[in-house]
Parts: structure tokens; C-alpha cells; sequence
């Protein structure tokens, strides 16, 4: 009796101790998963959702939030003409479904030190100095943020301002400049996506010591980046600018275009020179319309392109049987990304498929009506239209494995 009621109380401890591993692991699950949203030190105001006191406009939490606060916005359509005169991270849901819409501005910001993040900004503008996004003030942080779709309108536009920095955004199909600087100095602009905008993806006026990297730059109706007379002592480096109309670029000032050999310069659409020693680097500079400036180490390709499709499967099999192959590429900047399919036996994937995540495995399936060896040949491109090399594998589908070496084997003997 006494060991059995001993073993219970053992067993409630166990179960009880087993309980509250799963509870503890279950909890750290949930700060993992949001690990990648940055909160400030301060309080948590929530904007749409569903909880209680919750505020369904984002301007009246922003006036209700004290510096060092945190503004998280639910996914959904909230209006635009917001001013951020606080020092406050102001944090959306999702890129995609975070939407602000119908205004003059999206987003003006005038106070120093805040973080906007993850939001789509559509259906705004109307004249010059309309913007997506505008910063009169300094220290800010502005990224993966969607401007699209808009009117006359500045993607985002940094005025008398320097410290700022303006990272992994997409601007493109407003009517106006893509990312713009007027007399700022001291900003870093990296990894942005400009397409499509009627006037320069990028231009910088009277604007001195900024960073601009690793941008693509494509499509714009007045050329790609621009800088006048009263810019200088900036370095550009690792951009691409492609099938820009005018000029992929232009420079009236006095600016740097490169980061030495071999870390290498820009990549240019139109650039003709060759690659005798096959380093990637053309072996001629670019020379930068407008003035004596150039990029003496242009790349022949463009820069951060997804990976070569990994082909992996059945490299043997029977004609008429499906197959699985999977297919893999990462793209550099955690882009989405497509793949076009050749089978090799005169069939594909009929276009682009997608989009996956990068680095999803991507099973396709795929049946040979005839026996032969084939290429199966995939290549992959990221959300921006920047294509990979082709990948290949080689497979053989005899009509019988067995039956053809018999056969080979007999041929051999009468030679």
C-alpha cells in the first residue's frame, strides 16, 4: 500500500514536471517567432486587431504614445498623412497586408531617433513634394517598407537631414523620384528596390558623405541615379542599375564609384567592355555621364542574383512513370523566388513558377513518354526580375534498365 501510494505521488510529480517543461518550451516557441520585431524600451500601443483598447487609427496612438514607446499596427487598411513627432518605433504587422492609403503623405516624420518598419504604402500623392515617406529629422530608421502604386509622389524623400538609414524597401510605379536627398549628409541607403518611377530612381542634391550600396535600380524614365554639382564625397558601390532610359547614371559632382579592386564597383546595363582575365570586373572603367567621374571596377553581371538551382532526384527511371525532382536556390536577400523548368525532352514548366520561399525545397513532378538521356536544366529569379545561371542534372530513362544492358553486353561480345 505504501509503495503504491508513494509511486503515485512520484508519477503526479513526473506528469507535473513534464507539464511545465512543455509550458516553459511553449513560451520561449512564441519569443522566438517574434524575435525578428524589434520593440523599444518603452510601452506597447496596439492599433486595429482585435484586442481590448485597441486603437483603430495609427495617427491616435502616435499621439497617445510617449518617446521610447512602441506603435504596433494589425494588418489592415488604416489612412494615410501620418506625422510622427516622437521619438517611437512604428512597426507593421506584415509588409504586405499593413497597408496605408488615400493622402497626401504617408508618412512624414520629424522627430529624431524613430524606426517605421513593414508596411505598404499606396494611393497618395499629388504633387512635387508629396512622399511616401518623408524625413526632416535625424538618426531614423526606415525598412522593408512598400511604396507602390502612388500618384505624383517621391518614394522617400530625406530633407537637411544626415544619420539616417533607408534599407530594404521596394518604391516603384509612383510618378515621381524613387528615394530623393536634398542637402543631407551622413545617410546610408542599402539594398532598396527602384523600378518603374518617371523620373530618377535615385537622385542626390546638394547632398555630401552618404552611403548608397547595394541597391537595383531599373527601369526609370529619367535615368537611374543622378547627382549634381553640389554632391560630393559620396561612395556608390555594389549597385545595379539596369535598363535605366537616359542614363543608368549621371554625375555632375565629384563622388566615388567604386571600393577599390577587388571588392568592385557598380554593375551597368550598358556597359560594353570585356573580361579577358574572368574575375567578374570588367577590365575598362565606366565613365559616368556628366562629368570626369568613373567607375574603374564595373561588374559584368548584375549583383545579388538567387543562387544556381540544385537539382536533386532520380537520375535513372522507367518511361511512362512519374518522378519527383526537388529544386533549390537561395536568394541573397531572402527574396521570393520562381523557377523555370526544362525537362529536356522538348517540354518546360510553361513559364515561371512561383513564388516560393528562399531556400524552400520545391518538389515538381515530371513524367518521360520516351526512353533517352535528358538535361533537366532550371534557373531561378528573385520578386525583382534578377535571374540565376542554370542548373542541370543528367537522367536516363531506358524503356528497361535491365533488358538494355543485357542487350549492350551482347553487342559487346561480337565486336
Amino acid at each position: 500500500m505504501k509503495e503504491s501510494i508513494v509511486f503515485r505521488k512520484l508519477f503526479a510529480i513526473l506528469m507535473f514536471l513534464v507539464f511545465l517543461v512543455f509550458n516553459i518550451a511553449a513560451s520561449v516557441a512564441v519569443v522566438v517567432e517574434k524575435s525578428d520585431i524589434i520593440f523599444s524600451e518603452g510601452n506597447i500601443l496596439y492599433v486595429g486587431g482585435s484586442g481590448p483598447g485597441n486603437y483603430s487609427e495609427i495617427q491616435d496612438a502616435i499621439e497617445d504614445a510617449n518617446n521610447g514607446d512602441t506603435v504596433f499596427v494589425f494588418s489592415g487598411i488604416y489612412a494615410a498623412d501620418i506625422i510622427i513627432d516622437k521619438s517611437i518605433y512604428l512597426i507593421g504587422e506584415n509588409q504586405k497586408t499593413t497597408i496605408i492609403e488615400n493622402g497626401n503623405n504617408g508618412i512624414s516624420i520629424i522627430a529624431d531617433g524613430v524606426l517605421v518598419e513593414r508596411f505598404t504604402i499606396e494611393k497618395c500623392g499629388g504633387f512635387w513634394h508629396r512622399c511616401g515617406i518623408y524625413i526632416g529629422s535625424n538618426h531614423n530608421k526606415i525598412s522593408n517598407v512598400t511604396i507602390a502604386n502612388n500618384g505624383v509622389l517621391n518614394g522617400i524623400f530625406i530633407e537637411d537631414s544626415y544619420d539616417n538609414t533607408v534599407s530594404n524597401n521596394i518604391i516603384e510605379d509612383n510618378s515621381y523620384f524613387g528615394i530623393r536627398l536634398e542637402y543631407s549628409s551622413q545617410n546610408t541607403i542599402m539594398k532598396n528596390y527602384v523600378s518603374n518611377v518617371v523620373t530618377n530612381g535615385i537622385i542626390l542634391t546638394g547632398s555630401s558623405d552618404n552611403m548608397v550600396f547595394l541597391n537595383t535600380v531599373r527601369e526609370c524614365t529619367w535615368g537611374g541615379i543622378k547627382l549634381d554639382e553640389f554632391s560630393f564625397d559620396n561612395k556608390l558601390y555594389h549597385n545595379n542599375f539596369i535598363d535605366n532610359d537616359y542614363d543608368n547614371g549621371a554625375d555632375n559632382g565629384s563622388n566615388i564609384w567604386d571600393d577599390d579592386y577587388p571588392s568592385g564597383g557598380n554593375y551597368w546595363s550598358d556597359y560594353d567592355g570585356e573580361d579577358n582575365d574572368e574575375d567578374g570586373i570588367g577590365d575598362t572603367p565606366y565613365l559616368i555621364p556628366g562629368g570626369e567621374n568613373m567607375d574603374r571596377y564595373p561588374f559584368m553581371n548584375a549583383l545579388g542574383l538567387p543562387e544556381m538551382p540544385i537539382i536533386s532526384g532520380p537520375i535513372h527511371g522507367k518511361v511512362g512513370e512519374k518522378y519527383d525532382w526537388t529544386f533549390l536556390s537561395t536568394d541573397p536577400d531572402e527574396h521570393d523566388v520562381y523557377y523555370w523548368i526544362q525537362w529536356g525532352d522538348d517540354t518546360s514548366s510553361n513559364g515561371w513558377i512561383g513564388p516560393y520561399n528562399s531556400g524552400e525545397e520545391v518538389i515538381v513532378s515530371h513524367t518521360y513518354a520516351r526512353e533517352g538521356t535528358f538535361i533537366i536544366k532550371a534557373k531561378a529569379k528573385d520578386e525583382h526580375e534578377l535571374e540565376s545561371s542554370w542548373g542541370q542534372l543528367s537522367v536516363s530513362m531506358p524503356r528497361n534498365i535491365i533488358k538494355n544492358f543485357m542487350l549492350r553486353t551482347i553487342i559487346d561480345l561480337f565486336k
